[in-house]
């Protein structure tokens, strides 16, 4: 990671540039399932920090930022901040769901007393934390201004004095059958401990068994609603004072903390889905990201939603080494089926997107190139309203992805061409495969067409491996070294029926 990066804040922790990449095709999200990571770290995938970028500063920026955020202190500070903010945020949209103004106003006032307190104990941890990214240590310098600054001095003593002149409020309720008197209370008589020790034995108390009881009602009833118009009546001038001050801070949040805490609860939330990963064992690397083409390669790699839906099991995924060098640009990937290959792809486009995000990424080591854009064309179910078939579905979507390729483009193409005859995949997708290599795309190819791996030095073979050239056991570990001449037999065997467990079990 590069330490000590200097660029012009502005004001938040995720964009030193506007993204400048197209990858947003909720289908490719899907295709290398980028959704399940979205969603088992917390990440809404609509978020705009979920769109990558082509600035190696920004890249830089935000592996400062996660790295700041692995030391235990720091990430406590900022989790307690972002906890705060989450009850500011609870308050205010309930309160703004109720239609009692005095109801509504209070529980802003709550919501108010919240942010003050995150506010300040969040500019008190700064001040003790040690931080070398350069967009916490500005964030840092602006909050103590903010927090030090007239709007919001005037914010936390206003929210303060109310809530005391409100705390200061007492009245009484007299009920004589179906009227209720309020009234200022004056010292008369309490009756509130006789009727709480009369009812004392009607009381649940701390049985486990039993739930508390809720309520069943957000709002106020209308006898309490009464209650407090009433007792408005007889103090007006502290009520008064509660909804003018209401009125004048609606918007209390500053849009500077608002969107702090939005952009740092990105980092959290996915620095929480990978260190669930690192406690099974699995590793996370900040990749080295490069511009142009300058080789791409990873150590170690795994299919990081694979592996988060395997967390608890027992088992554990298979992690795979690839790499591109010099003018190789083009990985075609085969051997039998089930073996791994569609894991490895979605693998490799996982690496390159989140690398894009500048978040770690699921592997020991990883050089990867930020693409202009990343292509998926994985197989899709027949539209059975379009009557030009299948085959002729998969040759629009591929026309327009070589439409769009650069050679800064990544694309991953997975049993693309699958739904033709041999001869016919490997006509076009050879066609293909040159295509790609003109424009000097990375490409991760997924076939059972092997002589697309045999068409020049520029491609590089990747063989899904078994236990033993006689033993039928995947290994799920993918190998680069030419293929063995039985992938397509084996797609054959597979979609006939004529595997050995398929023929077994027909003879039992």
């Amino acid at each position: 990671m590069q330490e000590g990066l200097r660029v012009e804040w502005n004001g938040g922790i995720l964009w030193v540039g506007a993204p400048d990449s197209e990858i947003e095709a909720p289908d490719m999200l899907t295709d290398l399932n980028l959704d399940q990571i979205f969603a088992a770290a917390g990440i809404a995938a609509q978020e705009a920090a979920v769109r990558p970028v082509r600035d190696l500063t920004t890249i830089a920026y935000r592996h400062e930022v996660f790295g700041d955020l692995e030391a235990d202190a720091t990430r406590a500070a900022f989790e307690t901040f972002t906890l705060g903010m989450r009850s500011v945020r609870r308050h205010s949209e309930r309160g703004q769901r109720l239609h009692h103004p005095q109801q509504r106003d209070r529980w802003q006032l709550d919501a108010e007393a919240v942010y003050c307190r995150t506010v300040r104990e969040m500019r008190d941890a700064l001040r003790e934390l040690t931080l070398r990214a350069s967009g916490l240590r500005q964030w840092r310098a602006w909050l103590d201004a903010y927090a030090d600054g007239p709007e919001f001095r005037e914010l936390s003593a206003g929210q303060a004095r109310v809530r005391a002149e409100l705390d200061a409020v007492r009245y009484t309720l007299h009920v004589t059958g179906r009227h209720v008197v309020v009234d200022r209370y004056t010292g008369q008589s309490d009756y509130s401990d006789t009727v709480a020790a009369a009812f004392a034995r009607f009381r649940p108390g701390d049985d486990a068994v039993r739930p508390r009881a809720g309520d069943p009602w957000p709002d106020m009833n209308e006898v309490e609603e009464q209650v407090i118009s009433a007792v408005t009546e007889q103090f007006p001038a502290v009520f008064d004072e509660l909804a003018r001050h209401a009125q004048r801070f609606r918007g209390f949040v500053d849009p500077m903390i608002a969107r702090f805490d939005a952009e740092l609860r990105f980092y959290l939330d996915y620095l929480g889905f990978v260190r669930t990963l690192a406690a099974q064992g699995l590793p996370y690397c900040y990749p080295e990201v490069t511009a142009d083409f300058a080789g791409v390669s990873a150590d170690g790699g795994y299919d990081a939603a694979l592996a988060h839906t395997l967390a608890g099991t027992g088992k554990t995924v298979v992690r795979n080494d690839f790499r591109l060098d010099d003018r190789e640009r083009v990985l075609v990937v085969t051997g039998p089926n089930q073996g791994g290959k569609s894991t490895f792809a979605r693998m490799v486009g996982q690496l390159v997107y989140l690398a894009a995000l500048g978040c770690p990424v699921p592997a020991t080591r990883a050089r990867i190139m930020l693409p202009d854009r990343l292509f998926t064309h994985f197989v899709r179910a027949d539209d059975l309203t379009d009557p030009a078939g299948a085959l002729a579905q998969e040759l629009t979507r591929m026309r327009d992805i070589l439409a769009r390729t650069t050679e800064h483009s990544v694309v991953i193409l997975n049993e693309s061409l699958s739904t033709t005859t041999a001869a016919d995949a490997a006509h076009i997708g050879g066609e293909v495969v040159r295509q790609l290599l003109t424009q000097g795309a990375v490409t991760v190819y997924v076939t059972f067409v092997e002589e697309l791996a045999t068409l020049g030095p520029r491609v590089v073979s990747m063989v899904a491996g078994v236990a033993t050239p006689d033993d039928p056991v995947r290994t799920f570990r993918l190998e680069r070294r030419p293929p063995d001449g039985l992938a397509y037999a084996a797609m054959l065997t597979h979609r006939h029926g004529l595997t050995y467990d398929a023929i077994r079990e027909r003879i039992r």
